[in-house]
């Protein structure tokens, strides 16, 4: 700080007066987790509460068939390892085949045991129902251990469980056919023993959200293959002639999402409600559709759904591509990060992330800031605690259990985020917000902008960060890391700036509870206040 700065004398956390009536964050009645608007916008609720899940997933491939008990704890050490990166909810997959072992025959043994290992380390969970997975080859199973998500039952009868079949002619043992009523029968009948199990023994609300598969697609490899756009067997021929289709990607748009996605999520609704939604592949396949697997669009899939909650992008950055690989970081545009939002900005549907770079880049820390503090995203969630993407080997938890590559910086925008995450929800979007950040990475940033009608000189170096958030004319809230703000206001001189107060804070229930004092000074020759975040830190400011 300038040697013109004079520091202002700091107030004991006792003798600070808090002007929580200024800071209208709602609440509701309903404690089960919902959506309701808010400013706009709608705002995910947890326990009465505005929640966004900021998430990692942890894998699923090392569950085996015919191991699954063996295997249950494989996967213990990833809660408290969340825990330790500052998440408070993890994504935790739950394949059919573990549900259902034999046909008719139920286990819940994982999903029960995901919910202890989450209410030990006090952290929510969203399950990924994998009924199907898409990102591979083939969609029921990849291989016969840990990469097998339909029950062997249904893979081993082809008869009884038609597959797939391609544009050649060739049927896909490994992908099954989706036109088939016998097998949406069955995934119908084990959803729905999942859904009520979850009912019966969630009584604190620990789940709080259902992914409802993965990517959705036909056959789930070679996404750019004509030949793989929808199925062509005998049943989907008779659907494919019968609805008047003459384009392959629309009808496993509409063939997926109707006959398929809408009746799981129509049991789902009636079974136990909660917000159940889908997570599409960024980017297109055709003009005007929103999702980059054959059988995605995201207007398709709200309408024919209803019962959707919302549908997120798995949305990976990179410099330059190779195939699938990224020899070139991305140097995370700001413009590039809300491109990507705004894509899925589609109808009722409600922004949200939950597959994104984690590597050893800036990337997800700074899509995070954007994500929350202007799109109020009800999901956050870097894909995957123990494996990196698109930047391979560069895992944030390593095969010892330590924090490590780009864990450290995503840990640091997850703590200033969490320290005002209800506020930050709450006006999200509005005028009252807006987030402070370098146009890309490593580049300085200094600038003069107004948020609700006060002017802030804002900079930053070495990639820091800021949300500023100004609901009414003397209170001001700035949350963020390694970031300066000047604020020019006639009330710094002698001595109407004894008003002023400046503390560090965090949101606890309904109010701020303050967390000791703040680093800044007042300059009254310029009549500005000088307001230092270090590290992740919440400040808020009254004022004179």
């Amino acid at each position: 700080m300038a040697a013109s700065l004079i520091a202002a004398c700091a107030l004991s956390d006792a003798q600070v007066k808090l002007p929580e009536q200024a800071w209208t964050v709602p609440h509701s009645a309903n404690l089960l987790p919902h959506f309701a608007e808010v400013n706009g916008h709608e705002q995910l609720f947890v326990d009465g509460s505005p929640f966004a899940m900021l998430a990692t997933e942890i894998p699923w491939w090392d569950l085996r068939v015919q191991s699954y008990r063996q295997d249950e704890s494989v996967y213990d050490s990833l809660y408290p390892a969340a825990v330790r990166l500052g998440l408070n909810t993890l994504k935790v997959p739950v394949k059919w085949s573990m549900v259902e072992p034999e046909k008719d025959q139920y286990d819940f043994s994982y999903v029960d045991h995901a919910l202890s290992q989450a209410r030990s380390n006090h952290l929510h969970l969203v399950l990924d129902w994998f009924g199907h997975y898409a990102s591979g080859a083939g969609t029921i199973y990849q291989n016969l251990t840990g990469q097998m998500f339909a029950p062997m039952y249904i893979v081993q009868d082809e008869t009884t469980y038609p597959r797939a079949v391609d544009g050649n002619g060739l049927a896909h043992h490994d992908a099954v056919s989706y036109d088939s009523d016998a097998v949406i029968e069955r995934e119908e009948k084990a959803f729905k023993a999942f859904m009520l199990h979850l009912k019966q023994v969630d009584h604190d609300h620990v789940v709080v959200g259902i992914q409802l598969e993965n990517e959705i697609a036909v056959f789930g490899s070679d996404r750019h293959n004509p030949k793989l756009f929808r199925d062509h067997s005998a049943a989907s021929n008779r659907l494919f002639e019968q609805g008047g289709f003459t384009d392959d990607l629309k009808y496993s748009e509409w063939s997926l999402s109707s006959r398929w996605i809408r009746p799981l999520t129509e049991i789902a609704h009636a079974t136990y409600p909660i917000p159940i939604f889908h997570n599409f592949v960024n980017g297109s396949l055709e003009p005007g559709q929103v999702g980059g697997s054959p059988g995605e669009d995201v207007a398709t899939y709200l309408e024919n759904a209803p019962d959707l909650s919302f549908i997120a992008v798995n949305a990976y950055f990179c410099g330059a591509w190779k195939d699938t690989t990224c020899p070139v970081p991305s140097d995370g545009k700001t413009e590039e990060i809300r491109a990507a939002l705004r894509r899925f900005q589609v109808g009722r549907n409600i922004v949200a992330v939950t597959e994104t770079n984690s590597g050893n880049t800036l990337v997800a820390p700074r899509f995070a800031f954007i994500a929350l503090g202007e799109f109020a995203t009800p999901i956050f969630s870097p894909w995957c605690l123990t494996v990196s993407y698109p930047e391979l080997d560069q895992p944030y938890l390593s095969a010892d259990g330590k924090l490590e590559n780009g864990a450290a910086s995503f840990r640091e925008a997850v703590q200033a985020l969490s320290l005002a995450l209800p506020p930050i929800l709450t006006y999200a979007g509005t005028e009252k917000i807006r987030v402070f950040q370098a146009p890309a990475i490593g580049q300085s940033y200094s600038a003069e902008e107004t948020v609700n009608g006060i002017t802030l000189s804002m900079s930053e170096n070495r990639d820091g960060q800021a949300i500023v958030i100004h609901p009414s004319a003397k209170q001001l809230l700035i949350v963020g890391y390694r970031t300066e703000v000047s604020i020019k206001n006639e009330g710094m001189i002698w001595p109407t700036m004894q008003k002023l107060q400046v503390t560090k804070v965090r949101w606890s229930g309904s109010g701020w509870v303050s967390v000791g004092a703040a680093d800044y000074g007042v300059d009254q020759s310029n009549t500005s206040l000088y307001v230092e975040l270090a590290n992740p830190q919440a400040v808020l400011i009254t004022l004179p």
